[in-house]
């Protein structure tokens, strides 16, 4: 049997990271889930995930930084990141995806089912 992918999740909003982890737990994949942004890099040597799912409003920090510390980061610097946030206006999109984002989704224009989508293709 293939070994699961590991999707790490760092979304502030409780509500939010619990439907994101259910949904995706039962797509087959393991989730690690966290609200701050100063866990991430902790979080992701020991996991090793194999995609990245940030929201750029967190806790402790904005997505953006977070990105572009992944992508400086030893062992993800390839490692697919999928920004997923209620930001959606082209300056953020532009910014993120300049900062190391492969993909970017607005939450409130999105779908469940083009957001399991989505990481299907980027894993």
């Amino acid at each position: 049997m293939a070994k699961k992918k590991t999707i790490l999740i760092l979304e502030d909003e409780p509500f939010t990271l619990k439907l994101y982890t259910h949904l995706l737990e039962d797509e087959g994949y393991d989730i690690v889930a966290t609200p701050q942004a100063t866990n991430a890099i902790r979080l992701a040597k020991q996991n090793k995930p194999n995609l990245f799912i940030i929201d750029l409003m967190l806790q402790d920090g904005d997505g953006f930084s977070l990105v572009k510390k992944i992508r400086g980061t030893a062992g993800f610097k390839k490692t697919p990141i999928l920004v997923l946030s209620n930001l959606g206006q082209e300056t953020d999109i532009d910014e993120a995806k300049k900062k190391g984002a492969n993909e970017y989704l607005v939450k409130s224009n999105t779908r469940f089912e083009d957001i399991i989508s989505t990481v299907k293709k980027m894993i």
